[in-house]
Order: C-alpha cells, then structure tokens, then sequence
C-alpha cells in the first residue's frame, strides 16, 4: 500500500514539474513573442519616420526655392522653418540654416592649391575672437590638411605628424567633407569643434551674408571692422535686413569702412543646412544634408 502512495506522490511530483515547466516555457515564448512584436512595431514606426523624414527634407527644400527675393534674412519662411508639424500618425520638424553668413573653411585653399590670404586672415580673426589659443598653428595645420602637398605651413602639420599617432593614419590632402572631420587635425578637439560650429561651414561661399553672420564672423570681415560698427550693423539688421550691400554705407560712420568690406559681403546666400526630423510612436529618424538654393541641388547628406 505504502509503495502505490509512493508512486502515486512521485506521479503527482512529476505532473506538478511538467506543469510548472510548461508554464515557464509558455511565459518565455510569450515574452519573447512580445519583445518580437515591439520590435516589429518600432521597426514600421522607424520606416514609417524615415518616410516623413525624407518628405520634411523635401518641404525644406520646396521651402527655399519658393524664396525669390533680393535677400536671405532670419525674418524669412525658411528661416522659422517648421515645429512638430503633425503629419498622418506623426509629426515632423524642419529646421533650416544659412550657411552663407558663415567662414567656409574649405576656401582656405584656392582650387588651384594656393592659400587664400584673405580667408585665411578672416578665419585667424574669427579664432583670435572667440580667443581661442594658437589660432595660427590651428589655421596652419587647417591648410596643411586641406591642401595636396606634404610641405608643412608654419606650425602646421602634415602626413609625419598623423603617421606618428599611436594609431596612425593619412593626412587628408582634400577639402572637409563635415565640421565633424575637424577633430582629426592637429589641435583641434570635439570641445573646440563646438565653440566654431555656429561661425564656420564646410559649403559656404567667399562673400559673408551681413544678414545672417554672427558678431564674430562680422568682427573677422576686416581689420578695420570694429565693436561699434557691428553693433550698428547688428541693430540695423534688426530693424529691418539688408536688401542690398550699399545700405551698409549709408550707415552712421560707415562710409570708409564699407570700401573695406563691399569685396567681401553680401545680402544673399546661396547654400543652406537642412535638418528633417520625423517621430511616429516610438520611431524616430533624422535626415542631415547642405543643399544649394539655386538648383536645389544636394551637396551632402546623412542620416542622423
């Protein structure tokens, strides 16, 4: 009698575990199917975001084409650009920048392989501005890394200096492809990458937009610019934007200092940064690319 218990208990154990282990097993694919079908979700919200996304880029696009005046100012549509903008079951952010009121780095050197001195004195003005240390072997080690030889600007730094590295790699000897690249030059740091970021470009044009430049990037135009005169540019500009450069001459104390400026400024840009960002539910994707207005033609583009 005692042996049938026995058997009867160890019966009763054995259903009991195959039970319990069932139940873990089915909790485990459930969970498991769950995490699956999330996935699957963010997934479709991911590529549904890249949609809008792609399409924001576009709007960006459409946006600066449709911009047919005498002048590029921070009063404008593409300027105000678009703020989570409810589209089908999401939303999408457009954000518009002027490349034109900024030093275009890459203008450095000519295409032709010759340093152009007044970018180059423009650029050591904007660094000796934000007082940042060493402006000259920053701007040297810039050209070397631009330009195609291997002969070393003063203080500068070529293919010797990167082969040296404890893991070592080539001077590029061509223009920036981004800002980002920056950090790959000698004395040039993702801190010091911020600091520039909102005065320099990688796309911009010889001619600063008085517009849209920074009081740095005013302050660099010349050597003869000054504090007093920015600041009557800037409160100016406030009022009402430039429609044309001969406006800065009609300025108070402006008239000999626009014989210095005239060469190197402008009231329009032609190259801008469009940033596209798209949510839906808990998918997200961003487009980057630098665009020419003219043509809306894309010089570079990523995806965030």
């Amino acid at each position: 009698m005692s042996l049938v218990h026995n058997e009867r208990g160890m019966v009763l154990l054995l259903v009991l575990m195959v039970v319990a282990l069932l139940a873990t097993v089915l909790t485990e694919l459930s969970f498991s199917t769950l995490v699956d079908m999330r996935l699957a979700e963010t997934f479709r919200d991911s590529t549904r975001a890249g949609y809008l996304a792609r399409g924001g880029l576009q709007v960006g696009q459409r946006l600066l084409q449709d911009d047919n005046n005498n002048y590029d100012g921070t009063d404008e549509l593409w300027a105000i650009g678009v703020q989570q903008y409810p589209v089908a079951d999401g939303a999408v952010t457009i954000e518009i920048t002027d490349l034109g009121g900024r030093v275009d780095l890459n203008r450095l050197v000519t295409p032709q392989g010759n340093i152009d001195v007044v970018i180059k004195d423009r650029y050591l003005r904007l660094l000796q501005q934000l007082d940042i240390d060493q402006p000259a072997a920053l701007v040297g080690a810039l050209i070397d890394w631009i330009d195609q030889d291997d002969l070393p600007e003063a203080n500068g730094a070529e293919n010797s200096v990167y082969l040296a590295r404890a893991e070592p790699y080539q001077c590029k000897n061509g223009p920036l492809d981004t800002l980002e690249e920056l950090v790959l030059i000698q004395g040039y740091s993702p801190e010091l990458l911020q600091r520039l970021r909102p005065h320099v470009t990688a796309y911009g044009s010889a001619k600063v937009n008085v517009n849209t430049a920074s009081r740095e990037v005013l302050l660099s135009l010349s050597e003869q610019m000054n504090v007093t005169a920015v600041d009557i540019i800037l409160a100016a500009r406030q009022e009402e934007p430039f429609v044309a450069i001969s406006q800065i001459k009609d300025l108070p104390g402006m008239e000999t200092l626009y014989g210095f400026l005239y060469l190197y400024i402008d009231v329009k840009s032609e190259r801008y940064q469009i940033e596209s960002t798209a949510w839906v539910n808990d998918g997200r994707s961003s487009f980057f690319a630098i665009v020419a207005k003219g043509n809306s033609q894309i010089l570079f583009q990523r995806v965030l």
